[in-house]
């Protein structure tokens, strides 16, 4: 660039806006006690800076009928409104007091709220950590347990240390995500086992009363689930991540229901019948499925096509590679869900039909569809690069660079990045295909190039296809 006299001036201006926008915001600080006796707790939230005015607010504005006796330092004022509470100059280190009815939250008895399970119970902390309207960053928070008592939330544990005879602390690191994610905190009498693998730890907690028998079934099953998730690429996606597993009762199948949950961290939910044998265990899909939600960001009803398809596809991919299925029953349980996808009603292009999803409940369509893009994805990469670089290949570069992820994506903003992790385009060239599409793609035509026929209801494999390679690489043991 010429010199220019307007330079230097320039930079004098620029440079003092650059280095406030570059300050640190507003990292709160809770400490939270909880009573067992009355199944409370009662907060302090600490704010480091001072500000012209502050709103206090939970999630939504019923949840503070949960919440009570909130008072500002030294009795300064507030006023209440329905979205929360607003203080005005506010100063550096104050802190607001209050007190949350845990109870009165697990009793409403529904998702993404509370509910009891046996004597244990949750609560989502939305409806009772009070988020502060200038909040910016990371909160931290320390906790306070009673003897005998324990806590499972998908914050990241700091530290841990007794803070009285009777009692514990523990430092958590709680991610500033938007508030009205889902997440769930438990409170009850359980143990939070550690599985450390490469890439991380999966803290999980098995609540309600279960015998020992149960918990080590529990606990070998989901060893194998785990491990199967690694198959992908060697490494957990996330390097923390919490798992509550909720027996609901008898039920008739292993694993109810199972939920990627990614309010304030990133957890797994699983509603288990925990009186089921061990192999209906080992035959479900669902705990692989979520797992392999953590490789991916969030990405809105818009793009719910490729991150339900990607934890389709991968959890019969991940389950050949460990063991839990055959490579032959890993292709065949995608060409089942292949033809139940084709056979499926849809609405619309296939964006249309995935936003549309909740209010037409046209999942089968939705999750097939997109796990045949992924398998075509993975099939064109390898093709591509003579096989040096697979869809496996590009979402451990998209971990390095982009997890955890703490705000939405746009869709097609996810695949632009794994693009050019690839150095391709494409990725982005079959999304923009497959987004418009009003039928069923034509994944028939892929198993005809990986040399897998179906004949009368069992599958053929012909290793002098053009893409027999691939085949074997997709779902062969890593």
């Amino acid at each position: 660039m010429p010199y220019s006299p307007i330079f230097p001036v320039l930079l004098s201006i620029l440079l003092p806006a650059l280095a406030v926008a570059g300050e640190a915001g507003e990292a709160p600080r809770y400490r939270a006690t909880f009573d067992a006796a009355t199944r409370s707790v009662n907060v302090k939230l600490c704010l480091q800076k001072a500000h012209v005015q502050v709103v206090f607010a939970a999630d939504s504005a019923w949840a503070k009928r949960f919440v009570s006796h909130v008072v500002r330092d030294e009795g300064r004022p507030l006023t209440a409104s329905d979205a929360g509470w607003s203080a005005a100059d506010w100063r550096a280190g104050e802190c607001l007091g209050y007190r949350a009815d845990l109870a009165a939250i697990a009793a409403e008895g529904k998702p993404d709220v509370g509910y009891k399970v046996g004597d244990d119970f949750l609560a989502a902390p939305q409806l009772w950590l009070l988020h502060a309207d200038v909040q910016d960053e990371d909160a931290r928070i320390r906790v306070e347990l009673p003897a005998g008592w324990s806590i499972s939330a998908p914050w990241q544990e700091l530290s841990r240390g007794s803070s009285s005879a009777s009692g514990n602390g523990i430092e958590f690191r709680i991610a500033d995500t938007p508030t009205d994610w889902s997440a769930a905190v438990a409170f009850g009498h359980f143990n939070e086992r550690r599985v450390e693998l490469p890439g991380g730890v999966l803290r999980v907690a098995l609540l309600d009363s279960l015998d020992a028998a149960q918990r080590d079934k529990l606990e070998r099953w989901f060893g194998r689930v785990a491990h199967a998730a690694l198959s992908a690429y060697g490494r957990l996606p996330l390097a923390d991540v919490q798992v509550l597993m909720l027996p609901v009762g008898a039920r008739g199948r292993a694993v109810v229901f199972g939920q990627s949950v990614r309010g304030q961290g990133n957890a797994l939910h699983l509603l288990i019948d925990p009186s089921r044998p061990e192999a209906e265990f080992d035959d479900d899909w669902m705990a692989v499925h979520e797992l392999s939600h953590l490789m991916h960001p969030y990405l809105g009803d818009r793009g719910s096509w490729l991150s339900e398809g990607l934890a389709t596809y991968y959890q019969n991919v991940s389950r050949a590679r460990g063991g839990l299925l055959t490579a032959a029953q890993g292709w065949d349980r995608l060409q089942e869900g292949f033809r139940r996808g084709a056979a499926a009603a849809g609405d619309g292009t296939l964006e249309q039909t995935a936003a549309n999803m909740f209010r037409t409940h046209a999942f089968q369509r939705v999750y097939w569809a997109g796990a045949a893009f992924w398998l075509t994805v993975d099939r064109d990469l390898r093709r591509e690069s003579g096989g040096k670089v697979g869809l496996d290949t590009v979402l451990s570069r998209f971990r390095d660079c982009c997890l955890p992820a703490y705000q939405g994506w746009r869709p097609e903003d996810f695949v632009a990045r794994l693009d050019a992790l690839a150095n391709t385009t494409l990725i982005s060239a079959r999304y923009r295909e497959f987004a418009a599409m009003r039928s069923f793609p034509d994944w028939s035509a892929v198993y005809a190039d990986l040399g897998i026929r179906d004949a009368n209801g069992r599958l053929n494999f012909d290793d002098r296809a053009r893409d027999a390679a691939i085949r074997e690489a997709i779902m062969g043991a890593k």
